[in-house]
C-alpha cells in the first residue's frame, strides 16, 4: 500500500511563463498569477486578478471557480469578461440625503435633545411613556 487514496494523483500544475517573472508594462507578477492559477492563496493586484481570470476562463473553468481563485465576486468576473477582460468603471454608491428629524414628543426627539444637552418636557414625557411600555411589553413602539 502506498498511502494514496484511489483515484488520487498528482494534479497538473499550470504555468504562466517559463522565462519572465514580471511584466512592468502591465504590472503583472507572473509568479503570483501562477500561484493563483493553481489554487494557492496569494494577494493579487486588480490587473493580476483580471489576467488570471482570463487564463482560467480560456482553460474552461467556471465563473465561481475563477472568482474563488482570484478572490473576487462572480459578478465582478462576469463584468470583466463582458468588458473584454478589462476593468470597468467603478460604480458610485447612491448617497442618501439628510434624514428627516422626528418631531418633538417622540422618543427619537428625546434622544436628540439629550445628545445636544437640551431639556424638552414634552420629549421627556414621551421617553418615559416608551420606557414604561418597554418594561410592560418588551417594545418601545406604541401598538395601534
Amino acid at each position: 500500500m502506498n498511502g494514496t487514496r484511489v483515484g488520487a494523483s498528482a494534479r497538473e500544475r499550470l504555468y504562466v511563463s517559463t522565462t519572465d517573472t514580471y511584466d512592468a508594462d502591465n504590472d503583472l507578477d507572473y509568479i503570483a498569477i501562477e500561484y493563483a492559477l493553481n489554487g494557492e492563496r496569494v494577494k493579487l493586484t486588480q490587473a493580476e486578478k483580471i489576467h488570471t481570470a482570463r487564463l482560467l476562463d480560456e482553460r474552461g473553468c467556471g465563473i465561481k471557480t475563477i472568482a474563488a481563485r482570484v478572490g473576487a465576486d462572480s459578478s465582478t468576473v462576469t463584468g470583466w469578461r463582458a468588458n473584454g477582460w478589462k476593468a470597468g468603471p467603478r460604480l458610485k454608491s447612491p448617497t442618501r440625503g439628510p434624514r428627516e428629524l422626528k418631531p418633538c414628543g417622540t422618543r427619537a426627539a428625546y434622544l436628540r435633545h439629550r445628545a445636544k444637552g437640551e431639556n424638552c418636557p414634552e420629549c421627556r414625557a414621551a421617553n418615559a411613556a416608551a420606557d414604561r411600555r418597554y418594561r410592560g411589553t418588551g417594545t418601545t413602539k406604541a401598538t395601534q
